[in-house]
C-alpha cells in the first residue's frame, strides 16, 4: 500500500484543530490506548459518548472505564 504523504500534509495544513478533532472522533472505534497497571498493560478503548475533545491546544483522549471493558 502506498502512503500518500502529500494528501496527508495537505489535509493537516488546511484543516483547523476542531476539524482534526472531528476526524479523531470519527476514528475513535479504531483507536485503543495501552495503559500500564501493576499486573501489566491493558488496552483501553476510547469513550463512546465523548472519545476526543480539545483541551486547550491539545487533543484529549477520553478512555472507557476499565470496568466496562
Amino acid at each position: 500500500m502506498r502512503i500518500r504523504f502529500k494528501k496527508i500534509l495537505t489535509f493537516y495544513n488546511e484543516t483547523t484543530p476542531e476539524e482534526k478533532c472531528q476526524l479523531l472522533n470519527m476514528m475513535a472505534k479504531d483507536i485503543s490506548v495501552p495503559v500500564k497497571y501493576e499486573d501489566g498493560f491493558h488496552c483501553l478503548k476510547l469513550d463512546i459518548e465523548n472519545p476526543v475533545c480539545m483541551n486547550g491546544t491539545y487533543y484529549q483522549l477520553n478512555l472507557e472505564n476499565e470496568k466496562n471493558n
